[in-house]
């Protein structure tokens, strides 16, 4: 399997973060010096070492599907904790995550295609208890978490190329530009590129990959508190009773 198959997977699907443990802080720190001297295979090795290292971050995500552009931003932390949006055809749901509970709130218009029965008393509130639900957008806080702290991209795979590009500021940050073409095979998807931090923690700060289904992926806000606020008890509905449905985007 390719890397980029490995990358996209951890993307789209919504299976559990498995926390391990981290690397070495002080090591992580320390190998930003000189990386753009190095060879391609050592800037990806050392990137792989100070993201297993991370205990939270900020990502965004824009996945180009079939169905429709999928799109989040969300902010992570081991714990568990998430809060953010996450986006389905142009349409925000508010998301957060705290100790084990999930709580997701719709607009509208997605309110009626997840669930059918819903009555004026759902409009506009936030749903916990919601089943597969809350599943769907725990696990895309779970797959900013995983790809960004399990390689992503940078995973060791067959028959890929590495490429220096560059370097250049992404985000604010001195980066060096590493360019992939991965190997043969159906749903390799098309070349790319990534950017991992120059200075400081050799942290992965950006994916793009081109082909059918393009992806772009930013990360920052590494190691900052992610704070959960539980919704006002007023503004929160028990969805367990209802009938929902997934059926507008996986």
């Amino acid at each position: 399997m390719g890397l980029v198959v490995l990358g996209m997977a951890g993307v789209v699907s919504v299976a559990a973060c498995d926390p391990h443990p981290g690397a070495d802080p002080e090591a992580a720190a320390g190998a930003g010096s000189g990386l753009e001297n190095l060879t391609p295979d050592q800037i990806v090795a050392k990137s792989r070492e100070a993201d297993a290292g991370l205990t939270s971050l900020r990502g965004t995500v824009r996945l180009e599907q079939e169905s429709g552009t999928l799109e989040y931003a969300l902010s992570v932390d081991r714990n568990g904790a998430c809060s953010g949006t996450v986006s389905q055809g142009g349409v925000d749901a508010e998301v957060r995550r705290q100790g084990g509970t999930v709580w997701v709130k719709p607009p509208a218009a997605m309110l009626r295609a997840m669930v059918p029965d819903a009555g004026p008393e759902l409009a506009d509130k936030w749903l916990t208890n919601a089943g597969l639900l809350g599943g769907l957008y725990a696990g895309y806080c779970d797959a900013v978490l995983r790809f960004a702290t399990d390689g992503g991209p940078l995973k060791p795979a067959d028959a890929v190329e590495w490429s220096r590009t560059a370097v250049r500021p992404v985000g604010g940050t001195r980066a060096v530009i590493l360019g992939f073409h991965p190997g043969g095979g159906a749903g390799q998807g098309g070349p790319g590129t990534v950017a991992i931090a120059a200075d400081g923690p050799p942290y992965l700060l950006s994916v793009d990959q081109g082909g059918k289904n393009a992806l772009a992926m930013r990360f920052d806000a590494f190691g900052e508190p992610v704070a959960v606020t539980p919704p006002p008890a007023d503004q929160v509905v028990d969805a367990g009773g209802y009938r929902i449905t997934l059926g507008i985007q996986r």
